[in-house]
């Protein structure tokens, strides 16, 4: 999505009014993962900024809530949603008219205090996961310098013990790297680690499908072994 943008109105598998929406100007993110659809991470941090364009994007964000009777708003960032630091100032305007907030996120802040209370405020919070070990984190997922992927994992975990809304887990399958039988089982035990009310699972596509891309079949059986 472009900077500051919100998509255009569609009805979600229940016959929903839903938009989605981007809060920042370019992909801010603590990560800088090398099957990222949106390229290279232009400002790699974890920090929260104030940006001038908020305001005239909560006026625009207002008047679509109002004029459509928004019920479902997807907050699905080029990056890390939580480095606007007026975000929680979007939801409760999205809150105020009654709809629904669906929230993004990578995951590895979600147990800090200050982020924790305003991922409180959505009604579903997606973490992600893409592999399985400490290594392949550091190399696939380039974080930052002190991240670690068992913190990772016990970020979400903490933060989900005490959420009461729908966390939802967003696992990306990636050939030759989290795809094999080994992983699968890692996956299960993070999946029971965090223990997701939703489990979803992805692989690349696109640009990135014949370097990253799992075939359906292996993903197929992928599923089906982690459901078992």
């Amino acid at each position: 999505m472009k900077a500051f943008s919100i998509s255009e109105v569609y009805l979600n598998d229940i016959g929903e009014n839903t938009i989605d929406i981007n809060p920042l100007p370019k992909n801010y993110c603590s990560f800088d993962c090398i099957f990222c659809p949106l390229g290279r991470t232009e400002v790699k941090t974890d920090k929260s900024f104030n940006f001038k364009e908020t305001n005239s994007f909560l006026i625009k964000l207002e008047k679509i809530l109002k004029k459509f009777k928004i019920q479902n708003v997807f907050i699905n960032p080029d990056g890390e949603a939580l480095a606007n630091d007026n975000i929680l100032n979007i939801i409760n305007l999205i809150k105020s008219y009654d709809a629904c907030v669906k929230l993004l996120s990578n995951g590895y802040l979600m147990n800090k205090d200050k982020y924790k209370k305003i991922l409180n405020e959505c009604d579903q919070v997606i973490g992600e996961l893409a592999v399985t070990s400490e290594e392949k984190f550091k190399k696939i997922q380039r974080p930052l310098a002190d991240y670690s992927l068992n913190e990772y994992v016990s970020n979400m975990q903490n933060f989900n013990a005490q959420y009461s809304g729908e966390f939802i887990l967003d696992i990306t399958i990636l050939k030759n790297i989290s795809d094999t039988d080994e992983n699968v089982e890692k996956f299960k035990n993070f999946i029971e680690i965090i223990n997701p009310n939703e489990t979803f699972f992805e692989t690349p596509r696109g640009k990135f499908k014949d370097t990253l891309g799992v075939s359906q079949e292996r993903m197929n059986e992928i599923i089906s072994e982690i459901n078992k």
